[in-house]
């Protein structure tokens, strides 16, 4: 089964195809916010080079967020006008997950991080368990003071909200090496690990409703709390 992976929860993205657990070709564009130019091109560009036709996919990966609303919106709607398009199924992935599974063989705590704004952030917990990031807890939106409180055993952090809160992670339990940050290559969500994890869900019949799934925002959106507090005045 051959996989299309998408992935635009940040202002960098990515497009790749998997013959299941295979990556085939993996395109990775870091331009700023420019997905509604980019991601269409860039995956007909993807499938050209690697020979295979948009009728030889056997499913769509995308990446459902937290993330940026209006990155998120163009994926996610790439991702379903395929899905509706060609007649096949679709597995809606957290964008937290799938930063995670960028350290698949980590003995330690593993700890996505996404700048939140508003002097917070996205972040969740994951373990290695046989090669896999296994989820330990739900998404979260907490201070990075906050997240620093949570951590309870060594950890290693990756994402580049990690790094804007990086001096109290740094100083989890005394500055005693309880924090472990990643190289930066590794911080970014990718459509090549994204691919995948798809594969896995879609093999067993496990995807999502086309007509249901949705970003996952975690909150409302800058404007919208812009809008509200307006109000208030």
């Amino acid at each position: 089964m051959k996989i299309l992976g998408i992935e635009t929860s940040m202002y960098a993205g990515s497009v790749a195809v998997s013959q299941g657990e295979k990556i085939l070709g993996e395109y990775y564009f870091n331009t700023g916010p420019s997905h509604s130019e980019k991601l269409l091109p860039s995956i007909d560009w993807l499938l050209k080079e690697l020979s295979v036709q948009k009728e030889e996919l056997g499913g769509i990966a995308v990446s459902l967020g937290p993330g940026s609303f209006t990155s998120l919106r163009i994926g996610l709607a790439a991702a379903k006008g395929l899905s509706y398009a060609l007649g096949i199924p679709i597995a809606g992935i957290s964008t937290l997950e799938l930063m995670a599974n960028n350290l698949p063989f980590t003995p330690f705590k593993i700890c996505p991080v996404i700048d939140a704004r508003r002097g917070e952030v996205f972040a969740a917990f994951f373990e290695s368990q046989e090669g896999r990031a296994v989820r330990i807890s739900e998404d979260m939106v907490l201070s990075g003071e906050n997240l620093a409180g949570a951590i309870k055993d060594k950890t290693v952090f990756i994402g580049e909200g990690a790094l804007l809160y990086s001096d109290f992670l740094e100083n989890i339990k005394g500055g005693e090496g309880f924090a472990a940050f990643c190289p930066e290559a590794l911080n970014y969500p990718r459509a090549g690990v994204l691919s995948p994890m798809g594969y896995r869900i879609l093999k067993d019949g496990q995807g999502d409703d086309l007509y249901t799934l949705a970003p996952h925002y975690m909150r409302k959106s800058e404007a919208e709390l812009a809008k509200e507090g307006s109000k208030k005045d």
